[in-house]
């Protein structure tokens, strides 16, 4: 009679398991974005002289950052966005001319990890917000080989460039320069309904 009744014990606990595994939701697979990487600057008086004074030790760029950005198979899909703000640029094109982009700019460049370059990008004006989607390498404005996805490795965002700012007595003349740039991709990832909360997920890059 014991005997009986543990083996049926053990048979509902088995039969309550299979229910629990059949109730259980199916891990599903989701693109997600991933934190930006932002080089974002203004510039304040008197940061960069003007190329060729008597007092200018200055490369041409008297700002310049470098951002790595981790590429795998896993990734979908790079996004680019920029602006910039040049006060008075289309009065000064009108003086100077071309020499404007000796002045001010902002230079954007995406590198492979190769070295080799995938996008590029200088503004001598301002700039409202712009985007560049990349959904594989057969996307960048050099010739590549590769049309299948993107190179695995460290991808770079170099930023060089020179901008001004002006304190003046009255408001309306002063102004500063300023910038913004973010890069961020978009990865696979892997929902578990009975671990995660509603928008968790774990990367598929960490499951492996």
């Amino acid at each position: 009679m014991l005997l009986s009744v543990a083996s049926s014990g053990c048979m509902g606990l088995a039969m309550q398991r299979e229910v629990m595994e059949g109730m259980r939701e199916e891990p599903r697979e989701d693109i997600v974005p991933v934190e930006p990487i932002v080089q974002a600057h203004i510039f304040s008086q008197n940061e960069c002289v003007l190329p060729g004074s008597e007092d200018s030790n200055q490369e041409t760029d008297c700002y310049f950052n470098e951002s790595m950005i981790m590429i795998d198979e896993t990734v979908s899909k790079m996004l680019l966005d920029f602006s910039v703000s040049f006060e008075w640029s289309a009065t000064l094109g009108e003086v100077l001319g071309n020499n404007t982009d000796e002045l001010r700019f902002v230079e954007i460049k995406l590198l492979k990890p190769n070295g080799d370059l995938c996008w590029d990008y200088l503004a001598t004006s301002s700039v409202g917000q712009m985007s560049l989607e990349l959904r594989s390498e057969s996307d960048c404005t050099v010739s590549i080989g590769n049309t299948s996805g993107f190179s695995n490795g460290e991808w770079l965002l170099n930023v060089r460039a020179r901008g001004y700012a002006l304190a003046a007595p009255i408001d309306t003349l002063s102004f500063e320069d300023e910038f913004r740039v973010s890069l961020w991709v978009t990865k696979k990832c892997v929902v578990f309904p009975e671990i995660h909360d509603e928008g968790e997920c774990t990367f598929s890059s960490e499951l492996e």
